[in-house]
């Protein structure tokens, strides 16, 4: 099920409905180092660019997610994106934008990934 834009639509890949749980891990960018402990969410809808998660919190294991906003360049997220056939596929995003929403689940804020090709040298 499509959800339909309120307004004008901004991307240019049309993003798909999803209901799956995960585990977010924050990382350094240069190094790779873990900077937070799994943190859980929620995909919401994905597009091959990018996905949008439901968290409960913003604070991830110590790391607070808002520092990626800060430093965007600094940090990257990196998860399992499950496949279609089973199995799943770590992925690297950086975080775009977090917005906090009414949420019967205990899950009220929103973060906006992009996905990311080639995440370090």
């Amino acid at each position: 099920m499509r959800r339909l834009p309120l307004g004008p639509e901004r991307r240019a890949q049309i993003r798909d409905d999803a209901d799956f749980a995960m585990e977010l891990l924050v990382r350094e960018a240069v190094s790779g180092k873990p900077l937070s402990t799994p943190c859980p969410a929620q995909v919401v809808n994905i597009s091959r660019r990018g996905c949008c998660l439901a968290l409960r919190r913003l604070d991830c294991g110590g790391f607070h997610l808002h520092r990626c906003l800060q430093s965007p360049q600094d940090y990257l997220l990196e998860f399992n994106l499950p496949l279609p056939g089973g199995g799943a596929r770590l992925v690297t995003a950086e975080l775009r934008w977090l917005n906090r929403e009414p949420d019967d689940q205990d899950m009220p804020f929103r973060a906006g990934l992009a996905l990311v090709k080639h995440p370090r040298p």
